[in-house]
């Protein structure tokens, strides 16, 4: 199978390998467009997952034979670039082509570098080194999400925020909109999005869903976002859900062991039906403990207003003191975080 050459500068002194590459990936970068940069089509491709699947060879195969069909399957992609565009726009390859580094030594002694790339897919490094390269007719204005999470990635690595700023803003308009539907799994991807991409509206957006919707701990999932706003995030979550089930089981244990809250009647009367409702929620017994998986400050917010809202025994109210907390609470987690409250984690330009 033909190997693929792409050349952002022809005189360029800087070239990508990638290994094992779709074969439908076209043979020139001028067939090539933004459509089929932003991943729309990434699942019509093809991706060699293991060499079982597309020939049948011995089971102990000699490593030159292996590497050999394996080569004949799919091709390799080589992007021919400009060490002067990538120096001036990322920091990262400024120190990497310095003097003292591998490929800058190489660089810097023989005019020119070859690097094999085995860390990225090849489309999202293309799509970036199109922005680098000034080749702005590739650069798609709109980006699935699982694009736009590679190229979180990508930029927080080679550190070129600047270089794909506006391209970023496009990319993210409407962003509010599109985290209207959130699973635990897409909210850390937008919440890594708004980190890289400096979003701060949406970063507020992602911050209260977490606090205020996740039912699991909060992590990262290799995603480049800091471990202190990880941290941070699950204190707030876990501290938050804490005080609710705490304070629903220190009013378990007054209404228990006295002292005697209302009248003799009322008090039993609101004894069973918190101890039905807090059944019912699943923290009666065993009584939940960090990081409380499976719940939600929202679920057990809406249980408490549930359970009070049902209790009808004379006048009295089953849980004021509950839900006088739960309303302070509320709104100092639905205000979400600032970008500018985590400034100093920023240890990249």
């Amino acid at each position: 199978m033909p190997d693929r050459y792409y050349e952002f500068d022809p005189e360029g002194d800087v070239t990508f390998v990638f290994e094992d590459v779709p074969k439908s990936l076209p043979y020139r970068l001028g067939e090539i467009n933004a459509s089929f940069l932003s991943g729309i089509y990434d699942r019509k491709q093809s991706y060699p997952t293991s060499m079982s699947s597309e020939v049948a060879i011995n089971r102990t195969p000699t490593t030159n034979l292996v590497q050999a069909v394996k080569s004949a399957l799919s091709p390799s992609l080589h992007i021919r670039t400009s060490s002067k565009h990538l120096m001036l726009a990322s920091p990262h390859f400024k120190r990497t082509f310095q003097k003292g580094f591998q490929e800058g030594n190489e660089l810097q002694s023989t005019g020119y570098v070859k690097i094999t790339t085995h860390d990225w897919k090849p489309l999202p490094f293309l799509l970036l080194m199109a922005i680098l390269h000034g080749q702005s007719q590739l650069v798609p204005r709109k980006l699935p999400l699982r694009r736009l999470t590679e190229m979180a990635i990508l930029v927080d690595y080679y550190e070129c925020y600047e270089a794909v700023a506006m391209f970023a803003d496009l990319w993210t308009e409407g962003i509010e909109e599109r985290q209207q539907k959130l699973s635990m799994g897409n909210a850390i991807k937008w919440l890594c999005i708004a980190w890289v991409f400096r979003q701060n509206r949406a970063f507020k957006d992602i911050t209260r869903h977490l606090q205020l919707e996740s039912k699991e701990r909060v992590t990262p999932n290799g995603l480049p976002i800091p471990t202190n706003l990880i941290d941070t995030l699950q204190k707030s979550r876990e501290m938050s859900i804490g005080k609710v089930i705490d304070s629903l089981h220190e009013l378990l244990e007054r209404l228990r062991h006295g002292p005697q809250q209302c009248g003799f009647g009322c008090d039993i009367m609101r004894l069973g039906a918190l101890a039905k409702g807090m059944d019912e929620l699943e923290i009666l017994s065993p009584k939940p403990e960090a990081p409380f998986s499976g719940y939600s400050f929202m679920s057990l917010m809406a249980g408490c207003y549930e359970i009070d809202k049902s209790y009808t025994y004379d006048s009295c109210r089953l849980m004021s003191d509950v839900l006088e907390m739960v309303g302070n609470e509320f709104p100092l987690l639905d205000a979400g975080f600032s970008l500018e409250s985590f400034s100093s984690l920023r240890t990249k330009a």
